[in-house]
């Protein structure tokens, strides 16, 4: 009974002495007092300084705090209070804050017009010169700037995105990964006739399917391909082109039965359960899918390409991580972030989550990773959406694919749909 416990400890404090109680109580409360003033104030008694950041992966909550939690040993005056949410709830939860002035003092955006426009606006901090950066990739450094300055790192890695499959159910049934637009329709009729779904492809939230149109227009157009659209020289009309959105059409039939309802999410839980024998996914998904299947047997190899083409991968920033103009806490901000982007936290990223944005460091004991790495030396190209000039197609891709795949729009309709929000003239 909560009366209970202070009956005790004066009971026992009492008898402690065995002489006068009152007396030997004014000597403890006094010894007690010359204590705490002689004693320096533990960390947690002092202000501790919290730090609030969001993210998008509820699936690496664990993988995150560890990292944290290492952070936070080696600095234990600052604590970083981390919330995770699914991306479909992130992205207007963060719009309506950065507008209202309640952002996370982190705050994580994707590369490319998402950065910009929160710099531009204000919202994020000018970090030029504040952080060493000398340790990101190039491309992680170009992600990350401003028309020059640097507004934020993207300490929690990079993605590149290609195509799993399910290594013991390919062993099974004596396959071999699709490397042409032939083998993999090959492929899925085989797995299709013993009665296993060839593609797990959640395509209720438009991701997989914008991910999807991406990788097959690379695997036609590569690196310079896409510049050509950029420019404004090309256009996803093109009849070469077109043929991406044809083969997008195609392949639904492989999709799982309800791949129209299912969510992101819940595809990557079919797949890592051994639901479905491919699916197209990113290296950031691999934690995800040891988590909920710890057993799970994958490779992944560059996606499937047609003739005159080459197996594609599409590599972007997992978010850029940028510090909010209003904090109170700039100083304790920047010393996180800047740890972030030292060996230790950068190697627990490679090992436990993605693939890395330090030139320092490679995968210490990760198979999956290694081969999605070797995967990105076929035909790696950036995702469009880090352009301006092509920010809006992956999204438009998403919200069309559903009608694409029912017959309600022709691939002629679907191409001129992306094409149509292509701008050249944006910067």
């Amino acid at each position: 009974m909560p009366t209970a416990k202070p009956e005790l400890r004066r009971h026992s404090a009492e008898h402690a002495g065995g002489s006068k109680p009152g007396a030997s109580r004014r000597a403890l409360l006094a010894l007690a007092v010359i204590t705490v003033l002689a004693s320096p104030l533990p960390v947690s008694a002092q202000e501790k300084v919290t730090l609030t950041l969001w993210h998008n992966h509820p699936e690496w909550k664990d993988r995150v705090l560890a990292i944290l939690a290492r952070f936070e040993k080696l600095h234990p005056g600052i604590h970083i209070d981390l919330t995770e949410m699914p991306s479909s709830a992130y992205v207007p939860r963060m719009n309506t804050a950065l507008v209202a002035g309640e952002a996370p003092d982190i705050i994580a955006l994707n590369a490319g017009p998402d950065t910009r426009s929160a710099a531009e606006a204000g919202y994020t901090t000018d970090l030029t010169g504040r952080l060493d950066v000398l340790t990101l990739t190039p491309s992680a450094l170009s992600a990350s700037q401003v028309n020059g300055k640097l507004y934020g790192v993207p300490i929690l890695g990079s993605y590149t995105v290609g195509l799993y499959y399910n290594r013991d159910i390919f062993a099974k049934e004596g396959l071999t990964p699709p490397a042409t637009w032939d083998e993999f329709f090959a492929v899925a009729k085989a797995l299709k006739a013993k009665g296993i779904a060839p593609m797990i492809g959640p395509a209720q939230d438009g991701t997989i399917p914008g991910f999807l149109y991406m990788l097959i227009a690379s695997s036609i157009l590569g690196p310079d391909g896409l510049d050509a659209i950029r420019q404004g020289t090309r256009k996803l009309t093109d009849p070469d082109v077109l043929k991406a959105a044809y083969f997008l059409r195609d392949i639904f039939q492989y999709f799982h039965q309800g791949a129209l309802g299912t969510s992101y999410t819940e595809g990557k839980a079919l797949f890592a359960l051994g639901r479905g024998a491919m699916m197209e996914a990113g290296s950031a998904d691999y934690a995800g899918f040891t988590t909920t299947n710890p057993k799970v047997n994958l490779g992944v190899v560059p996606f499937p390409a047609p003739p005159g083409g080459k197996p594609s991968t599409v590599t972007g920033m997992q978010q850029v991580f940028g510090i909010n103009s209003k904090t109170k806490h700039m100083s304790e901000a920047i010393t996180f972030l800047q740890w972030m982007l030292t060996k230790e936290p950068a190697q627990m990223v490679v090992d436990t989550i993605t693939l890395s944005t330090s030139k320092e460091v490679l995968p210490s004991d990760n198979r999956v990773m290694v081969e999605m790495i070797q995967a990105s030396k076929s035909n790696d190209v950036r995702v469009w959406f880090e352009f301006p000039q092509t920010g809006k197609v992956f999204s438009t891709a998403g919200l069309k694919a559903q009608s694409l795949f029912l017959g309600e729009l022709s691939p002629e309709d679907f191409a001129k749909a992306l094409q149509d929000t292509v701008n050249p003239a944006a910067k």
